[in-house]
């Protein structure tokens, strides 16, 4: 649970539907075939798509890290750019670096089409996200129509329906929409990021006083994750939280 934040008998009602979510993708589990997406060895109903060995050999999985933007810091201390300038957003929660072999995943699910890598990859990003608790729900990135279009898939969907179905949250399709076309973010020069997403995204008057968590699969100068968290600060939420699968370093 985010600090500050406690349950009431008002979140009786959510709080069963998370449960029995949870408890079907449990059962789902148990009858499922399941292997590492990285070495492929078989997995126990523990391990969250990836096995003990590969989760805790990834690059950074552990590390000390500004709880802000998820950069490296040595105490695990709030970084200097985000004491001088705090972004949106209030918290990042990543499960490693943008390194291999983790990128190859990513790099797989994003842009050649093997979906079936979101399943793993969102249970193992589902684990250390025990801050997602009592939050409203899982809000994917939206992709703008065009790039839609053409992948035939929101990557950053997927990996929030799979964190969805594994912590028992739910998807707040929609809540956020991108409402004008951008040039592709791996193309742009990093300073130049975040004025190619500034006013790209609004967000619904529904999300008014909620906690969301924004999904999204790769968090680099955090210039996207800036404008989403902007758009839903705007439409009055209270609280924000990134949950990005890699982190790419300076």
């Amino acid at each position: 649970m985010l600090a500050g934040m406690s349950p009431t008998p008002a979140d009786a009602p959510a709080r069963l539907v998370r449960a029995l979510r949870l408890a079907g993708a449990r059962l789902a589990d148990a009858w499922l075939p399941r292997a590492c997406a990285l070495c492929r060895r078989a997995l126990a109903l523990a391990d969250p798509g990836l096995c003990a060995a590969c989760r805790d050999g990834l690059p950074g999985a552990g590390r000390p890290r500004c709880p802000v933007c998820a950069l490296p810091q040595p105490r695990g201390e709030r970084c200097a750019a985000c004491a001088a300038r705090p972004p949106a957003f209030d918290r990042t929660i990543v499960l490693a670096d943008y390194a291999p072999p983790l990128d190859r995943l990513i790099l797989a699910l994003k842009f050649r089409g093997e979906l079936a890598l979101a399943r793993p990859l969102a249970r193992a990003l589902a684990a250390p996200c025990t801050a997602v608790d009592h939050v409203d729900g899982l809000v994917p990135v939206p992709l703008a129509p065009l790039r839609l279009a053409e992948r035939g898939y929101n990557q950053s969907r997927a990996l929030a329906a799979g964190v969805g179905r594994a912590r028992g949250l739910p998807l707040a399709d929609g809540l956020l929409r991108r409402v004008r076309e951008t040039r592709p973010q791996s193309g742009e020069p990093l300073a130049a990021r975040h004025d190619n997403l500034a006013g790209a995204f609004v967000a619904q008057a529904r999300a008014a006083g909620g906690a969301w968590v924004v999904v999204d699969d790769v968090m680099t100068s955090g210039a996207t994750l800036q404008a989403t968290a902007a758009a839903l600060k705007a439409a009055g939420a209270r609280l924000v939280v990134n949950l990005v699968a890699a982190r790419t370093l300076p």
